[in-house]
C-alpha cells in the first residue's frame, strides 16, 4: 500500500525490476538528512546552483594545467598503442594517454566499438530511467511543502517541488519556484511531445490540485529533458551488471552513475563515487605526457 504505489510513481515500469537495495538505499538517504535525535529533516542548498560551482571549477582545473573543451562531441573512442584516440565529429583527432568515460551506458557502448561481447552485454543490461521536468516561476506559493510525492495514476507528473520553501524567496526575485518532476523510461511516449504540450499538461493537473492557482500567476516556465538519469539497480545489480572501473581496451577506463550500487543517485553519491574513482584511477593511469590535437 505504501512502496508499490512510490515506486511506480518513481520507476514507472521499472518498478518491477529495481530489487530492494533501491527501497534501502532511499530510506538511508531519508534517515541521513535527520539531526540526530531530532526526528526532522535538515536539508540544505547552494546558493545560486551549480552555476555558482562551474565556472570556479573550471577556473581551479584550467589554473592546474587542465585544458577543458567545449561544444567537440566525440564520436569514437579507441585504445592507440600506448594511449588512447578521441575521434571527433568535425573530424579532429584528439590523442590522450588515457581516457576516463563518464558517459551513460548506452553511448559508451556506441562509442567503444572494440568492447568485449561480454562487456557489450553487461553495459546494454544497464536501465535507466529518464526525467522530464517543467519549473515555473510564480507570484504565489503553493502550500509550503519542500516535497510531496504523487501516486495519483490521473496526475502526470510524479511530485511537487516546491523550491521556494527550501530556498530564500529574494534569490527568485521574491517569486516562488516550482519543479514538476515525472521519471520516465527512455522508450516513453512524453518524449516526443512538444516542451509547450508538456508545459500546459503539467500546469493544469497541478490546477486540480490547487484550485485557486490561476494561469496569470506564472512569471515564466521551461522544460528541462534527460532521457539517461538513474541506472536502476536491478537484481544481481553488482554482480551481472554494474560496468567495472577497467574495460578490455587498454588506456579506456569507466566513472559513471551506473556504478552506483548501494545508493540512489545524488550529489552527495556522485562525489563519493568521483573519490573513489579517482583514487583508483591514480594507481592506473599512465604517466602524463603531452596531449596531442589533430585538426
Amino acid at each position: 500500500q505504501m512502496w508499490l504505489p512510490l515506486l511506480r510513481s518513481k520507476l514507472g515500469p521499472n518498478a518491477e525490476l529495481a530489487s530492494a537495495a533501491f527501497i534501502w538505499a532511499i530510506i538511508v538517504r531519508m534517515y541521513g538528512a535527520r539531526n540526530a535525535g531530532a526526528k526532522q529533516e535538515s536539508m540544505g542548498y547552494l546558493r545560486g546552483g551549480y552555476d555558482a560551482v562551474l565556472p570556479v571549477l573550471r577556473r581551479y582545473v584550467e589554473s592546474s594545467g587542465v585544458r577543458v573543451v567545449t561544444d567537440a562531441r566525440v564520436t569514437a573512442v579507441r585504445s592507440s598503442g600506448d594511449g588512447a584516440t578521441i575521434d571527433l565529429h568535425n573530424g579532429g583527432i584528439v590523442e590522450v594517454d588515457d581516457a576516463v568515460l563518464t558517459l551513460p551506458c548506452a553511448r559508451i557502448l556506441a562509442l567503444c566499438q572494440g568492447l568485449s561481447p561480454n562487456e557489450q552485454a553487461r553495459l546494454g543490461r544497464v536501465l535507466y530511467q529518464g526525467v522530464v521536468c517543467p519549473s515555473y516561476l510564480l507570484r504565489r506559493p503553493l502550500k509550503g511543502y519542500y516535497v510531496t510525492n504523487i501516486t495519483d495514476a490521473g496526475i502526470p507528473f510524479t511530485g511537487v517541488i516546491e523550491m521556494s520553501a527550501l530556498v530564500d524567496r529574494e534569490w527568485f526575485g521574491g517569486r516562488h519556484l516550482v519543479y514538476l518532476p515525472r521519471y520516465v523510461t527512455p522508450a516513453d511516449p512524453v518524449w516526443q511531445r512538444s516542451d509547450d504540450e508538456i508545459a500546459d499538461e503539467f500546469f493544469a493537473a497541478l490546477q486540480r490540485m490547487v484550485p485557486d492557482l490561476k494561469a496569470e500567476d506564472v512569471v515564466a516556465r521551461r522544460v528541462a529533458r534527460a532521457k539517461e538519469v538513474l541506472a536502476i539497480s536491478t537484481l544481481r545489480y553488482s554482480t551481472d551488471v554494474m560496468p567495472p572501473l577497467r574495460t578490455s581496451l587498454p588506456h579506456v577506463f569507466i566513472a559513471n552513475s551506473a556504478q552506483i550500487a548501494q545508493g540512489t543517485l545524488n550529489v552527495d553519491e556522485t562525489v563519493s563515487l568521483a573519490e573513489r574513482s579517482a583514487t583508483a584511477l591514480s594507481e592506473l593511469l599512465s604517466p602524463a605526457r603531452e596531449v596531442v590535437q589533430h585538426a
